[in-house]
């Protein structure tokens, strides 16, 4: 891909810094203007010709909503992602309704890489889509069977005779056969619905006065009842002396397609609160554990060597015995902090890469635990995943011994770690009590391998049955 400009409404330095990081990060290739002013963003439409745009919400008397009024008046046909801080649910729907593409909370920006991306794509469809309306309306041999196909339809106004043709697909788009009504704009105007009629309308006798070419869309109900959206485009042919002489209009169905597109936002409003549900689960057990752990362990520990030192004092006769004893306490204590500070802290994998890093960790729970835990691995090549993918995978290990630890009774458990074909294969099996995978629902711990395995387009799949263990599966493409 070529170098992306990327065309960003923000006020804030720190954040656009942080952007540019995680896009540089994804490997993507990009150049940034950043604007924060209403003039600069217009100013910077039309003078630096962005391939997409990333919009913050609130500025200084500016925002979101207004910038994409604006974006819209000048009719470009390029992504508009919303990156902006807390909003509200629906704001956010009606936002994406309005016309932009996506949004992004600024304290999750993981998604960030593949929204650019993908909106890219979706244009990139469009431009395609675009090109093959173009070229088939150019060949009138394939005009009917491809009107048919695509839902499209096409007509024709001679200005100096007063003549309108249609093509077989607008009877069909309005609910007609051919032939079946006289073609003219007061049939298309008599079905736009009227909230809609006067963009019609405007296109027909105000806009094309000044312009040659008029795109839009509108809401249409059929003969049949049917409602439909249309998409529209009209263009101008002129004389030498610049009057017009004959309209040529196309129209297509893009129902189905608007249907989608709020489906698809609906669903990313979905997704944006199960990963801060699942996010806010996970850091609540979090705390939950580390409070236990404190307070049932640790800190009876340490009232025992409060409790010894005391004694110590009142007791001169037996002070060395006691001191030892509060010594012994205090470097178990210790002992017990560093084992809960390593679970909790991100371990550093740098040069010794994950297999170093589970194999590490296996050690450690080979002596401190009651089952034996046994890695495999043929994955050497540490340089193909960067150093979050390889944090990712660490802690979706630990996640599965915790979860083994706390539920499967299990003695014995096995980690494969390998690289086949062009994915990384992750497989974590225990020979404990097992549980039914079509009547339990997913806990928490899964659920937050599966948020993170999600962010890398993986697949995990879980083989268990009461008595027989579980085996946790992971497939993450490189």
């Amino acid at each position: 891909m070529d170098e992306l400009k990327i065309l960003y409404l923000e006020d804030s330095e720190q954040d656009a810094e942080l952007t540019r990081r995680l896009l540089h990060k994804a490997g993507i290739k990009f150049n940034v203007k950043l604007v924060d002013s209403r003039d600069e963003y217009k100013e910077a439409l039309e003078t630096y010709s962005p391939d997409i745009i990333l919009a913050d919400h609130s500025l200084f008397h500016f925002n979101s909503s207004e910038a994409l009024r604006i974006f819209k008046e000048k009719n470009k046909r390029i992504p508009f992602i919303l990156v902006t801080g807390t909003v509200s649910e629906e704001f956010a729907v009606n936002i994406l309704k309005e016309g932009a593409d996506d949004y992004l909370l600024k304290n999750n920006l993981t998604r960030l890489p593949n929204a650019i991306l993908n909106s890219l794509e979706k244009y990139r469809l469009e431009r395609e889509r675009e090109q093959y309306m173009n070229s088939i309306i150019e060949n009138e041999a394939l005009m009917k069977e491809a009107e048919t196909l695509s839902h499209f339809g096409s007509w024709e106004a001679n200005l100096t005779s007063g003549n309108v043709k249609w093509s077989d697909g607008m009877f069909y788009l309005l609910g007609y056969e051919p032939g079946e009504i006289k073609p003219g704009h007061d049939k298309i105007l008599y079905h736009i619905q009227s909230e809609d009629r006067l963009i019609y309308q405007n296109a027909i006798y105000s806009e094309l006065l000044i312009k040659d070419t008029i795109t839009s869309e509108m809401r249409i109900t059929d003969k049949k009842g049917l409602q439909k959206v249309i998409a529209f485009k009209i263009v101008a042919n002129r004389n030498e002396e610049g009057a017009l002489v004959r309209l040529v209009g196309y129209m297509q169905d893009v129902t189905e397609l608007r249907q989608l597109e709020e489906e698809l936002a609906e669903q990313a409003v979905q997704q944006q609160k199960i990963i801060t549900e699942v996010t806010i689960k996970a850091q609540e057990k979090e705390r939950d554990e580390l409070g236990k752990e404190l307070h049932d362990n640790i800190n009876q520990v340490l009232a025992t060597v409060k409790m010894l030192l005391g004694m110590s004092i009142q007791k001169e006769n037996k002070r060395e015995e006691f001191l030892t004893r509060g010594m012994n306490n205090l470097n178990y204590a210790i002992e017990e902090i560093r084992k809960l500070s390593k679970t909790l802290v991100a371990p550093t994998l740098g040069s010794n890469g994950i297999a170093e890093a589970i194999s590490e960790l296996v050690d450690e729970i080979n002596f401190s635990d009651n089952f034996r835990v046994v890695f495999t691995t043929n994955f050497e090549e540490d340089n193909l995943l960067n150093e979050d993918l390889q944090l990712t995978v660490y802690r979706i290990v630990q996640e599965q011994i915790t979860n083994i630890r706390k539920y499967a009774q299990a003695t014995e458990v096995s980690i494969l770690l390998k690289k086949e074909g062009n994915s990384l294969m992750l497989s974590v099996q225990d020979n404990g009590i097992g549980f039914d995978v079509q009547q339990k629902a997913q806990g928490i711990g899964l659920k937050n391998i599966n948020s993170r395995i999600s962010f890398y387009s993986g697949q995990m799949n879980i083989i268990s049955s009461p008595g027989n263990g579980c085996i946790l599966n992971i497939n993450i493409p490189l």
